[in-house]
């Protein structure tokens, strides 16, 4: 063996030799060089591969070390939820299936909802909407959002895992709740109004009235309400307008169309009533409109009662005898006098008749009020209605005839009835009844059986034929105090003969006669 080797050695030592004497002498550019004159070129290739293989070793470490660490963190999200990670308004960072789930039924228990809006205020537990939660397959549902793959990213984001969030709640619990609080609130609010016919002033027929809301709350519309908030777990449920208790008939049903169309049609007439040539009133759309009515089924027809009621109204206004006025007599006094005869006084039965066939014919233009008795003028109740007139003042004991533009045209001191119960002259206003002459007055005196009897040239009458002006021929004198120093009369004018004959030459039968103090 050793014989062997050395001549192993001895046959490279040869080999090594030659190729020595081989490469002595190299020419270069023309010159010869030895080969110690060039840089050896093997150690640099030796050490340029081994610094490929560490970095080779490196680089696949650190992948190794990366898929393992990407595989640490999908193993890691597949049942855990991302950083930042909430479901409703509950926090579920990091945290396990089983977790997440204990957070959601934990929250369930300490659920409340404020219902609040249109004036109405309560809240609700979890009870007492009959709030339920399937939180595993909520959780299970929210996991399968977030890509676990790309967990590198996610864990850099916000996730806002609301729409998975479905709570159940059983409606029939619910509307219980929300109906007692809504009923509550409903004592004191304005219930809603329908939608109605109505008649219009400004267009004078009518039309449709559109319904009123009021502020009346539905209950089911808001235990709607509640139920979405709760459906979700929100802690709050605001009531709006759209709650607000509908009325039955709104303004769009047809029926109310047709209603106003019929009512409509019974607007025709139009007429005025006259007492001589002044207005008394009008029976028009405006008025006919207040004695329609309308049925359950909107159909429209005449409200007799209601149109009797205001013939009678009309004819009790109308009417002004015995009724009080109060005028200014030419020279500047203001007489307040009332009772008497004299005046306006309409006939009721022909002027209801005459509305009724008025409004059957679609009556126009004007038409006389029917009187059982008219004066000179009408100006409606507590005013003149007489042209011209004899005024009887009791106080001044002065009578004055006044013309109808209110001039003076006759006048005298007068004596009147002693100021007595019995004897007085009565006040109001009157009308001359007739006029006679030669005339027999009789008169009772005081514990005599028969009257006295005493003719009198100028009988005037304007209360019955009982009392009235007339010549008072053995007066000794007119006007003072005389009526209550013992010469005044049982109720009658006494005039001076002359001023008699003068009045009676002047003044017609109709003519009105006032007496006030």
């Amino acid at each position: 063996m050793k014989n062997d080797t050395k001549a192993d050695a001895k046959a490279s030592q040869g080999r090594h030799a030659a190729d020595t004497q081989v490469q002595d002498t190299v020419q270069v550019d023309g010159q010869s060089a030895q080969p110690s004159d060039f840089p050896s070129a093997a150690p640099r290739k030796k050490r340029g591969r081994k610094a490929l293989k560490v970095f080779g070793i490196i680089l696949g470490s650190l992948l190794g070390l990366a898929v393992l660490a990407y595989a640490a963190g999908c193993f890691y999200f597949s049942d855990r939820f991302f950083p930042d990670t909430v479901i409703g308004e509950y926090d579920v960072s990091l945290k396990t299936s089983a977790e997440a789930e204990e957070v959601l039924q934990a929250a369930l228990g300490d659920y409340g909802l404020s219902v609040e809006g249109q004036g109405l205020s309560f809240k609700l537990d979890s009870e007492e909407i009959g709030l339920t939660l399937d939180s595993e397959a909520i959780v299970a549902q929210a996991l399968e959002g977030p890509r676990m793959w790309m967990w590198p990213l996610e864990m850099q984001e916000h996730h806002d895992l609301d729409s998975v969030l479905a709570a159940s709640y059983d409606k029939a619990t619910l509307l219980e709740s929300v109906k007692e609080q809504v009923d509550s609130f409903n004592e004191t609010a304005t219930q809603p109004g329908d939608a109605t016919v109505a008649y219009d002033e400004a267009s004078r027929r009518f039309q449709v009235a559109p319904e009123v809301p009021g502020t009346a709350l539905d209950p089911e519309a808001v235990a709607e309400v509640a139920g979405k908030a709760a459906s979700t777990m929100e802690r709050k449920a605001t009531v709006a307008s759209g709650e607000l208790l509908k009325p039955p008939v709104l303004s769009d049903d047809p029926m109310l169309a047709a209603s106003c169309e019929a009512a409509n049609e019974l607007l025709v007439a139009d007429f005025t009533l006259v007492a001589g040539s002044a207005e008394a009133a009008i029976v028009g759309p405006d008025r006919i409109s207040s004695w329609i009515v309308f049925d359950e089924d909107l159909n429209p027809s005449f409200d007799e009662n209601l149109m009797i009621a205001w013939v009678d109204e009309l004819a009790a206004g109308f009417n002004t005898i015995g009724t009080e006025r109060t005028f200014t007599r030419a020279d500047g006094k203001e007489v307040t006098v009332a009772g008497g005869t004299y005046g306006w006084s309409a006939d009721r039965d022909t002027l209801l008749t005459i509305v009724k066939e008025g409004l059957e014919s679609g009556q126009t233009g004007t038409v006389e009020i029917p009187v059982l008795q008219s004066a000179d003028l009408y100006a409606g109740a507590g005013e003149r209605d007489w042209a011209g007139y004899v005024d009887v003042d009791l106080s001044e004991q002065y009578a004055r005839y006044y013309d109808d533009a209110g001039n003076v045209i006759w006048e005298t001191a007068i004596i009147t009835g002693k100021p007595n119960a019995e004897m007085a002259t009565p006040t109001g206003v009157y009308y001359v009844t007739t006029k006679t002459g030669p005339t027999t007055l009789n008169t009772y005196e005081s514990g005599r059986k028969e009257p006295k009897k005493t003719v009198v040239q100028y009988w005037m009458p304007f209360v019955g034929n009982v009392i009235g002006l007339h010549d008072a021929w053995w007066q000794p004198g007119f006007g003072g105090t005389m009526y209550r120093d013992g010469y005044g009369s049982h109720g009658c004018v006494n005039l001076p003969s002359a001023k008699a004959q003068e009045l009676y030459g002047i003044l017609p039968v109709g003519e009105t006669v006032i007496v006030h103090w």
